[in-house]
């Protein structure tokens, strides 16, 4: 490994210039950088094509992941137009420049909840993803709170087709010094008068500090392991199934600040879902779908500072221990009343518990004095959040080939403090409620087969957290206050766009506008602060993705390009485009076929990168922490696969090993090699 990490930029573009070459396309092998013709339910709750769904969305499908080599789901996800990544420790996604916090994941269509203030990390091993839809722009007719960035829902895979499958997924990465190993049991066997399919899956990964062009990140590393069930039964138009799942984190966060240091030694979630769904139940009733779900995360937060104030040595340390449990149900129901229309009624409850402990320690050193002064606070925090939505949805052809949709969703929402003390004093108990309207339409008009035109209208919302609203964080030297009297975030986005197929052209545009008020911010005054609707914002841009691959050609062209501006308005009134934003982000790339004997493969070579981004306060000072230098990393990828089971992928990131540094994430790897292997049989 060592000689691969010293290869020479001469020796590795030589390489990939042979394989350009000898490259011959193989009849039937092109794989898309996008499924047009995958069919999704996220963005409407209405199965459809994405061909022809009025929302902006992007389906990544078992054979593209399968072909990727990410260290994280995160990685995966990063070159999806409008979606950009956030490292803190944890990995996150943020769609659309709408931070983390608003962009919901879903996993098989059951929101993950996260009640902290940075929003819910994606806590999945990549071998067990089925595939990933996307949906760009507010969702919450369907989706319901935080999803005002979008949507990521993340369906895992069941049982194989066959009586046994067993698939073996062993990965290393250069970068990292770091592996992820993972193992399935998949197959579907005769029970009774139906059928069972089953599937078990292990995984483990160990990534330890980051290797950059100029350094290493210390502390940067990060380990997981995960375990996931699945068990169904299908008897007829009839289908019940079990899942389960849990998934360990610990990691440590590189934080750039001489004697400061965050570490995430816990982040643990466990899920339990059961689920129905029939199909065809009668003339009216095409799917009815029900499910009720048990989720809890167990989470430890630490962080210690150290300043010098003087001669005197000021050393603060905090620890938060979190323990949250979600519980509820969905269902849905499929109705058809007439061959021109088709609607969804559904109905959404969950109810969130959190209990926190967090403690809180001052060490001041006064050389003049013979002992140390220690200040110690502790505090202890019961909160519940309930939420019931009914929402609906209907698609009806105005004619053969405009067809319309609209939704509505009603919520309600109750959140309540339970109890709460502070050095074992009991604080006073609030509480907070809401209730409201949301609404989308969207029109898409088919001109012939291969050009589908759409507008959209979606509007979205963001509730507050527990943790903003009744809890007391320690942000630095700050301490903030939550505040019960929040409201929920809002958003309204208008978009414009066109898909194209036309077998050796793809493309996907995307025009749009984005409204947000209410924003949640910190506001501090000295060393106590507290959150208040105070800011908002409104974005706009173009998102392309697209690839034209001619049969007489061996290499085929792609591109996924996001340009975006966001104008962040402060409570003062201050404005600025300097909003944590890149102006452009994307990838561009030539992909080819290759084949020798019976081992066949494809290759890719892109640029990924993305322009200069920062962050002003609302004072007009560039937040010089969270800037991000413009890039461009040159980068190549190679897969390989064999006749008896065994697929080889490889990418070399990084090849003229630059220095980078993207915008809220940490400085990028230097020159580095990424290999998985996966066997099946």
């Amino acid at each position: 490994m060592i000689f691969v990490q010293q290869l020479s930029q001469q020796a590795v573009l030589m390489g990939l210039a042979s394989t350009l070459v000898l490259s011959a396309p193989v009849a039937g092998r092109a794989e898309e950088i996008f499924e047009m013709d995958a069919i999704t339910v996220t963005g409407s709750g209405l199965a459809v094509g994405v061909m022809d769904n009025a929302s902006s969305i992007t389906v990544l499908g078992e054979d593209q992941i399968e072909r990727a080599v990410p260290t994280s789901v995160a990685r995966l996800l990063r070159d999806v137009p409008g979606v950009q990544i956030s490292e803190d420790g944890i990995e996150r996604i943020s769609i659309r420049s709408q931070t983390a916090s608003r962009t919901a994941v879903l996993i098989n269509g059951q929101m993950l909840t996260d009640h902290s203030n940075y929003g819910q990390p994606i806590l999945i091993d990549p071998a067990s993803i089925e595939r990933i839809e996307v949906v760009r722009g507010p969702t919450s007719v369907v989706a319901g709170s935080s999803a005002v960035g979008g949507v990521i829902n993340i369906i895992l895979k069941k049982g194989a087709q066959v009586p046994f499958e067993m698939t073996t997924t062993v990965g290393y990465f250069s970068a990292t010094r770091g592996y992820r190993v993972s193992h399935a049991m998949a197959g579907t066997v005769a029970a009774g008068q139906g059928a069972l399919d089953y599937r078990i899956g292990l995984g483990r990964s160990e990534q330890g500090n980051r290797h950059t062009s100029t350094g290493v990140l210390d502390p940067s590393d990060s380990e997981d392991k995960s375990l996931t069930l699945h068990l169904g039964y299908r008897q007829n138009n009839h289908y019940f199934a079990l899942d389960a799942m849990a998934f360990d984190l610990s990691a440590n966060s590189f934080t750039e600040i001489d004697d400061f240091t965050i570490a995430l030694p816990k982040r643990d979630l466990r899920k339990f879902a059961l689920s129905y769904e029939g199909v065809d139940l009668s003339p009216v009733v095409n799917k009815f779908s029900f499910s009720v779900f048990d989720q809890s995360i167990d989470r430890v937060f630490d962080s210690n500072i150290s300043v010098a104030a003087g001669p005197m040595q000021i050393d603060s340390h905090a620890t938060s221990e979190d323990a949250q449990s979600t519980r509820g149900f969905s269902a849905q129901a499929e109705l058809s009343f007439g061959p021109r229309s088709r609607s969804l009624v559904g109905v959404d409850y969950s109810d969130d518990a959190l209990v926190t402990d967090k403690t809180s320690t001052r060490t001041v050193t006064n050389p003049f004095l013979p002992f140390p002064t220690i200040t110690q606070t502790t505090s202890h925090d019961r909160a519940s959040i309930q939420t019931l939505a009914i929402y609906g949805q209907h698609e009806v052809d105005l004619t053969p080939d405009v067809t319309a949709t609209m939704g509505l969703r009603w919520y309600d929402v109750t959140a309540k403090l339970h109890a709460s003390t502070t050095d074992g004093v009991a604080n006073a108990l609030s509480a907070n409620s809401d209730q409201g309207v949301l609404g989308a339409a969207g029109l898409v008009w088919r001109r012939g087969e291969d050009l589908t035109l759409r507008a959209n209208i979606s509007s979205g919302y963001s509730y507050p957290t527990l943790s903003q609203m009744f809890l007391t964080t320690k942000g630095g030297q700050v301490t903030y206050e939550g505040n019960p009297d929040l409201r929920p975030e809002k958003a309204n986005t208008f978009e414009l766009g066109a898909r194209f197929d036309r077998g050796d052209l793809l493309l996907d545009a995307t025009v749009f506008y984005t409204e947000s008020k209410d924003y949640i911010a910190k506001i501090a005054t000295g060393t106590t602060g507290t959150w208040q609707n105070v800011d908002s914002a409104r974005s706009f841009g173009v998102e392309l993705q697209a690839e034209y691959q001619p049969a007489e050609l061996a290499f085929r062209p792609y591109a996924t390009v996001t340009l975006m501006r966001r104008e962040m308005t402060y409570a003062n009134g201050y404005s600025t485009y300097d909003s944590g934003t890149p102006a452009a982000a994307g990838r561009i790339g030539l992909r080819g076929d290759w084949q020798r004997g019976t081992v066949f493969g494809d290759w890719d070579l892109f640029v990924r990168g993305e322009s200069a981004a920062g962050l002003r306060d609302d004072s007009g000072v560039m937040e010089v922490a969270s800037r991000g230098h413009g890039y461009a990393t040159f980068n190549a990828a190679m897969t390989a696969e064999l006749s008896n089971g065994l697929r080889l992928s490889a990418e070399v990131g990084n090849i003229f090993d630059i220095a980078y540094e993207g915008y809220d994430q940490n400085p990028g790897a230097g020159r580095s090699l990424n290999l998985v292997a996966t066997y099946k049989w």
